[in-house]
């Protein structure tokens, strides 16, 4: 049972951890684990876990290398293959040597073999934190591809050069020459075994397709259980189960089936999310698992006489500058040799590459791997290089989230995809020519209304994803802004006696669809104050408010209540047109000028009867009817421009690929009756 809780409790920390990041993207996800991991650790569960180095190699390594293997830029990494393969190799070795010796002459206690296993532990780097730093930036795409092709390849060679440093820790013998050696079979033989297990993969599957025995679920085992027999042969006939996992994931990438049939189609869009699924989990249980274990080691190594916390501190922040300088100058002299002509337009890439040499997931998981015992004693050791890595790790990701905006030319602008906007503007004119027929019903007419609303909210969706990061915190704060005008002016006519409390009831209905659209992502301590704890505060001073907002009421809505809503919404309206034109100063015209432009579409949607109406006909069968009916046109509107030559091929495929997972959602959520269906069944009869 204690095993199940701990489970529980480290699911529940990860997916916490994945929707705060979403909400709040400016605070990096791996430093909200790396904090629940801490707290988890501080209670009894945490303290019952005991780390096995082996299983991190196989349960999570692994499966890591192999994904990254398989999402591997081969092009790309050939193309800038010299600078790649360098970095790779030589940028780990000069890693394990500088950083070993330097951490044996500033704490003598440590064995040397075990400072260079720290060593090779941060020689790789982790493209994917930096990746998750550099997102909203423009920076240079080559200095991005050459992090991530030197991030596969030296995730390998650094894993190898760490094996082989606990083993001379372990065995108390090295031989450069021999380990030379032996590195060069270990890789030859692990690249072999990683793509012979491929090779029969595909024979197992060809069989299988052979007796008509094709099944997704079968299919996707075998997928997920490639890394862990890669990785448990090629250590088996005792060859690197590392680099074996990454040739099987870079060979499945490259085998993969071009057959194009119903069954394939499938399986990819199971198999690519049930893939990232487990690696953002794995991910995160690195640094969840750092948090528990610094929470285990913290108090032993900081109370230690042994150790002094400033020294400790100073050790970190020296191995931190000693990599930023080892790994500088040997990009440096990289680019000497290959760009000598060139090296004064290379320079602002030379710094991206520099900067970029975060270390992160696999520094991690690697100095886990470090014996708990050596000679049959205890290594009290290991929990030191555990705090040296932890620190050493935070430290260069905080440096580099710090400089590589300094280095980037700005904010990432994407471009709004005018092509899109005048498919959806034509689907949506196309629906409100259909809606003005005299033979269609009054029900359809609201459930035509409610489509395009739809089509109109995507518009804006549009519009939205070609914001920069300060022009979404932007649109955020608006936003909050006018929901808090919003639902004062709302409190106060409904305190004053002015709205009934079904009238009441509706408004916040509205209210809430509004708020549902605003994001989540709290790009700003305004954005988060308006759109959350101005909201948490308002139910508690006013709890009756809350409840009557809330509380079941079954009247219809009458043209009383109409009146009263729009009485409610044109006061409202003038308020926020006035908040909103005083704010020019403050934020960019063209923002205000639109959500002023969606407020008067708005009011003039308020005129019709159906306005608020229409939130209610989502579980009506001619919602249902015509959301499909919309995708039917989009899908022929997409064909249209693609044969007038509008679109390529390329976009349009783009384009219906958006639609059908739409259409394919909309299909799922109608195939049941649902409570809201049944209660507009009982509306329309009675």
């Amino acid at each position: 049972m204690e095993f199940i809780e701990l489970v529980i409790l480290i699911a529940s920390a990860i997916t916490f951890s994945n929707i705060f990041n979403k909400m709040v993207p400016a605070i990096p996800i791996f430093f909200v684990q790396i904090f629940l991991g801490i707290l988890l650790g501080l209670t009894e569960h945490g303290q019952s876990i005991h780390f096995e180095p082996e299983i991190f190699l196989i349960m999570i390594i692994a499966p890591l290398l192999f994904r990254e293997g398989e999402h591997a830029d081969i092009p790309m990494i050939l193309k800038n293959f010299g600078v790649i393969l360098a970095l790779a190799f030589g940028g780990v070795l000069l890693t394990l040597l500088g950083v070993g010796l330097l951490v044996h002459q500033l704490l003598p206690m440590i064995p040397l073999a075990a400072c260079f296993a720290f060593g090779a532990a941060l020689g790789p780097t982790d493209a994917v934190a930096v990746g998750s730093l550099t997102k909203r930036l423009k920076i240079s795409k080559k200095a991005l591809r050459i992090l991530e092709g030197e991030s596969l390849l030296n995730d390998a060679s650094g894993v190898t050069a760490f094996q082989f440093a606990v083993l001379a820790l372990l065995s108390g013998s090295f031989s450069p020459v021999n380990a030379g050696i032996t590195l060069l079979f270990s890789s030859i033989g692990g690249a072999a075994v990683g793509f012979i297990v491929v090779w029969l993969k595909r024979k197992i599957i060809e069989w299988i397709e052979g007796a008509s025995a094709q099944d997704v679920t079968a299919y996707l085992l075998i997928e997920l259980l490639l890394p862990f027999l890669a990785y448990l042969l090629a250590e088996a006939f005792h060859v690197s189960g590392i680099i074996a996992a990454v040739i099987a994931g870079i060979a499945q990438a490259q085998f993969r089936r071009s057959k194009i049939s119903l069954f394939t189609a499938e399986l990819a869009n199971v198999s690519e999310a049930t893939w990232g699924t487990i690696v953002f989990t794995l991910n995160a249980l690195v640094f969840v698992f750092l948090g528990i274990e610094i929470s285990q080691v913290f108090s032993p190594v900081w109370e230690s006489a042994t150790y002094s916390n400033q020294h400790l501190l100073g050790i970190i922040f020296a191995v931190a500058v000693s990599l930023y300088i080892l790994r500088g100058i040997f990009i440096v002299m990289i680019y000497l040799f290959k760009e000598r002509s060139n090296i004064k337009n290379c320079f602002n890439e030379i710094l991206l590459l520099i900067f970029g040499g975060a270390k992160g997931t696999l520094s991690l998981a690697t100095i886990f791997i470090l014996p708990v015992t050596v000679h049959a004693q205890n290594f009290e050791i290991r929990s030191v290089l555990l705090f040296l890595t932890a620190g050493v790790i935070i430290v260069t990701l905080v440096i580099s989230m710090l400089v590589l905006p300094l280095l980037s030319e700005g904010e990432a602008e994407l471009p709004i995809d005018q092509k899109r906007l005048l498919i959806l503007k034509e689907v949506a004119a196309q629906l409100n020519a259909e809606r003005q027929l005299s033979e269609v019903t009054d029900s359809e007419k609201v459930a035509l209304q409610a489509v395009i609303d739809n089509y109109e909210g995507r518009i804006w969706e549009t519009y939205e994803g070609s914001l920069t990061e300060s022009e979404q915190q932007e649109v955020q704060e608006i936003r909050g802004l006018i929901l808090s005008i919003e639902q004062d002016g709302l409190d106060e006519s409904y305190r004053k006696g002015e709205i009934s409390r079904n009238s009441y009831r509706f408004y916040s209905r509205f209210i809430s669809e509004f708020q549902r659209s605003a994001t989540r992502q709290f790009f700003s301590f305004l954005g988060f104050w308006l759109l959350v704890v101005r909201q948490i505060l308002r139910v508690m001073i006013h709890p009756k408010l809350f409840w009557q907002r809330w509380k079941a009421n079954g009247q219809d809505l009458k043209q009383r209540n109409i009146s009263e809503l729009q009485d409610v919404f044109e006061k409202n309206t003038q308020q926020v047109q006035e908040s909103l034109e005083n704010l020019r100063d403050v934020y960019d015209e063209k923002l205000i000028d639109g959500f002023l432009h969606r407020r008067q579409l708005v009011i003039e949607r308020l005129r019709q009867s159906d306005f608020f109406v229409k939130m209610l006909v989502k579980g009506d069968p001619s919602f249902s009817k015509e959301i499909l009916r919309g995708y039917y046109l989009e899908r022929k509107v997409i064909d249209e421009f693609e044969s007038a030559g509008k679109i390529t091929t390329f976009s349009a495929n783009e384009y219906r690929k958006e639609v059908n997972l739409l259409e394919s959602y909309a299909i799922n959520q109608n195939s049941a009756p649902s409570l809201m269906t049944f209660l507009w069944q009982i509306r329309i009869e009675k």
